[in-house]
């Protein structure tokens, strides 16, 4: 009975977040099942590290040392 509230919750939570690190997390859980559980890491590599290089990283950062909500640009 509450199951399509909760969704929409949960929908709300993951959109606020920054959506270069969305893209990325439902790409290496889409994708982790089929890699070797000894190379996941290393695999997931790329895509974090793009994550951590972009404007939207140094953003979250800067939002948090300031104490203030994040504007995700997506770059």
């Amino acid at each position: 009975g509450q199951a399509l509230d909760a969704a929409l919750t949960l929908a709300e939570e993951i959109s606020a977040n920054a959506p270069l690190s969305v893209a990325a997390s439902k790409a290496i859980m889409a994708a982790a099942p089929d890699w070797p559980v000894a190379e996941r890491w290393e695999r997931q590599r790329p895509m974090v590290e793009a994550v951590l290089a972009s404007d939207d990283a140094q953003e979250g950062a800067r939002a948090f040392a300031e104490k203030r909500a994040p504007i995700w640009s997506g770059r």
